[in-house]
């Protein structure tokens, strides 16, 4: 079964609460909690995997050598999966720096075509 919706990414929306005094604690909190979510989702898939496969264990895996193909699609999700776990921080803590750093790029782009 191919799965669907692969590109998108789960943010949520509205006000979010405010659980320690500083912003940068709660997006850190905010990180670590999405990374957990991430490992629980792997082990569940590596648990599937192994009673279904079966035959396989620790140093048959340890022993695998990914193809290109497999290289390439390890790459894409990892870029994703980094997004949601750090995304948090580029939304909570970044929002400024980005915006100045917009702010820049726009007059750099004035100055250097005028």
């Amino acid at each position: 079964m191919e799965r669907k919706n692969q590109e998108r990414v789960s943010r949520a929306q509205g006000s979010q609460p405010t659980i320690f005094k500083d912003a940068v604690t709660d997006a850190l909190g905010a990180m670590v909690m999405a990374l957990l979510g991430e490992v629980m989702v792997l082990r569940d898939r590596l648990d599937a995997h192994e009673r279904l496969a079966g035959g396989y264990g620790p140093a048959d895996v340890d022993a695998f050598r990914p193809d290109p193909e497999a290289r390439a699609y390890r790459a894409a999700y990892r870029r994703l999966a980094y997004d949601r776990v750090l995304g948090v921080a580029r939304d909570k803590l970044l929002p400024d720096s980005l915006r100045e750093q917009r702010d820049y790029d726009t007059v750099l782009d004035e100055v250097t075509t005028n």
